[in-house]
């Protein structure tokens, strides 16, 4: 297996980082769209396999426009629950099920924007089932305590491994559910995020019994005499104080768990990632002799180091070592990560671009609507 090179430097980058910035602030944000054109063509152009390099092709308008648009609902939604009564709840409705949507737009517009060696990349994805991964999934782990959260940690990854192509090749991916909970396990993920969604509920429900217990005590009560007050006063002290107690508690398990969450996610999602990738195989649709297999071997501890160091030294150096963090996070990702190229590679880009051709490519230039996966 070949490693993906990644030949980047941090100060070959640290010019378009400066530029990007400044350009940015000079013109109030709106270079923000074209700076981030900027980063990714460096970083693709830079990412070679077999040295042959990635292509990038959005353009800052398309990036721009998406943002706008976004922008612009964003403003409707807040206007519409300033001045409707009862329009936050119909926007948060709306919403809901606009995700799937904006999910699958953001996504086939990164997927077709990538190309390796003339041949675009493509996200075939739907509505129904981006809502019931993307979506429903994570709120049914929420609902399930985090029972729940490795299985559809599973669906989802393997939804969007099969769900994408090169040219009209298909990615396909069959991960273990099993393994995914022993990973969740074995990482401490799953136990800390059943603690911690179980304490959420607990204290939502237990805040929520006083409350109505409170309402209920008050309305059978016949205010009769200077007495009665005190003691409805003396009631609501003391139930205020208890609602008190219950926040400074929860603001401190908040701070505990918080970080230990985030800690033992990152940790899981490099399983994850190892996981899925070993599984990944894509196949050349008109020559099953063709196809590609994938390896991953991020290792959690060095992977936490970057990481931790980083966030170290950036702030430290006001953000001047920010291009050299990100170069470096971003070759260890690429050289941790092999492919396997099973018969000729020259054979199966040709029989690919003959397929693009004869199909006719379609290609409508989706906008920018940037959702982070």
């Amino acid at each position: 297996m070949r490693k993906i090179e990644f030949d980047g430097k941090a100060m070959e980058y640290f010019g378009i980082w400066l530029a990007n910035i400044l350009l940015t602030v000079v013109t109030i944000g709106i270079f923000s769209a074209w700076a981030k054109v900027r980063r990714l063509k460096y970083f693709f152009n830079n990412t070679k396999i077999l040295e042959n390099s990635f292509a990038y092709h959005a353009t800052g308008w398309q990036i721009l426009k998406g943002r706008i648009i976004a922008l612009v609902i964003i403003l409707i939604l807040g206007a519409g629950s300033a001045y409707i009564p009862g329009f936050t709840f119909i926007s948060f409705i709306m919403i809901f099920f606009l995700l799937p949507f904006i999910i699958n737009s953001s996504l086939k517009f990164n997927a077709r924007m990538l190309s390796y060696r003339n041949i675009r990349f493509n996200w075939h994805g739907n509505y129904k089932q981006t809502f019931l991964y993307f979506v429903l999934g994570p709120a049914m782990s929420f609902l399930s305590l985090g029972f729940l959260h490795p299985l559809f940690t599973k669906y989802y990854y393997t939804y969007y491994a099969n769900n994408h192509s090169y040219g009209t090749s298909r990615f396909s991916a069959d991960t273990s559910v099993k393994k995914y909970y022993l990973d969740s396990i074995k990482s401490g993920f799953l136990p800390v995020l059943i603690i911690f969604y179980s304490i959420i509920i607990y204290t939502i429900w237990d805040i929520a019994s006083l409350m109505v217990w409170d309402v209920d005590y008050i309305d059978s009560m016949w205010i009769t005499s200077g007495s009665e007050i005190e003691r409805i006063i003396s009631y609501n002290l003391n139930d205020n104080y208890v609602l008190d107690n219950y926040s400074n508690s929860f603001s401190t398990l908040l701070f505990i768990l918080i970080p230990i969450i985030f800690l033992t996610n990152f940790i899981y999602r490099i399983f994850a990632r190892n996981m899925l990738l070993r599984a990944t195989i894509l196949n050349n649709s008109n020559d099953k002799e063709i196809s590609a297999n994938f390896d991953s071997k991020l290792n959690p501890a060095t992977y936490l180091w970057i990481i931790i160091s980083n966030a170290i030294v950036v702030p430290i150096t006001l953000g001047l070592m920010s291009p050299w963090a990100q170069i470096r996070f971003y070759k260890y990702l690429s050289h941790s990560t092999k492919i396997e190229i099973i018969g000729d590679l020259n054979l199966f880009l040709d029989k690919e671009q003959k397929n693009l051709s004869s199909l006719g490519e379609e290609y409508a230039e989706m906008e920018g609507i940037e959702v982070n996966i």
